[in-house]
């Protein structure tokens, strides 16, 4: 589970979540979410709605997911590209350009594929995006499909704004956590390199 107000934050600032909250803590009556704040929880809670264990789930029916909210949202098709390996695990590497075409990408990474879940091991249905108490509860809402909509929220927010950074910023939502490396960051390093290339690597 994961606090509401210091994620709807972190999607805007790259801040760490804090994992604890208290009652007394939040306000009695939390203002209303700005537009950002609304598009990174709707984000997590498509993407937590999505069943991406390796067992039954499908990674690539998230990563096409958000690939057409990407692309909804103005980045190009060219700059959008899911990387399947069929029939259910897929990633997605998303590009928001910078203007000098001489310095290498930022490469944000995170991961969309998640840990099994049993329902009757839960109090509450796993793969259902529940707000209770000021807190978000279902399974990847803090390892990791937190960081993955934080990540994509600031692309979008970027390409609305009209923000050009210096050099190319990169998404990568991988599968390499619960389904091993040959589905993931490996995969897409050995398979199209070109995408992931970059001269910092940020991983969730």
């Amino acid at each position: 589970m994961i606090p509401l107000r210091p994620f709807l934050l972190a999607s805007l600032l790259l801040l760490p979540v804090a994992s604890t909250a208290t009652a007394q803590q939040r306000p009695a009556h939390p203002r209303p979410l700005t537009r950002w704040e609304q598009t990174a929880r709707d984000l997590l809670e498509e993407l937590i709605e999505i069943n991406t264990t390796e067992s039954s789930g499908s990674t690539l029916k998230a990563a096409e997911a958000m690939a057409a909210r990407m692309r909804a949202a103005g980045l190009p098709d060219s700059d959008v590209v899911v990387v399947p390996q069929p029939p259910r695990t897929g990633n997605l590497v998303v590009r928001l350009r910078g203007r000098n075409r001489t310095l290498k990408p930022i490469l944000l990474l995170s991961r969309i594929d998640v840990v099994e879940a049993k329902p009757e091991d839960w109090t509450l249905p796993p793969f259902t995006f529940i707000e209770k108490d000021g807190t978000f509860f279902g399974r990847g809402v803090a390892d990791d499909k937190d960081d993955a909509a934080i990540h994509l929220t600031i692309l979008e927010r970027m390409k609305a704004e009209g923000v050009v950074p210096d050099r190319d910023i990169v998404v990568a939502l991988t599968t390499d956590e619960e389904g091993g490396p040959e589905n993931g960051v490996g995969f897409l390093l050995e398979r199209c390199p070109d995408l992931m290339r970059a001269e910092f690597a940020f991983n969730e």
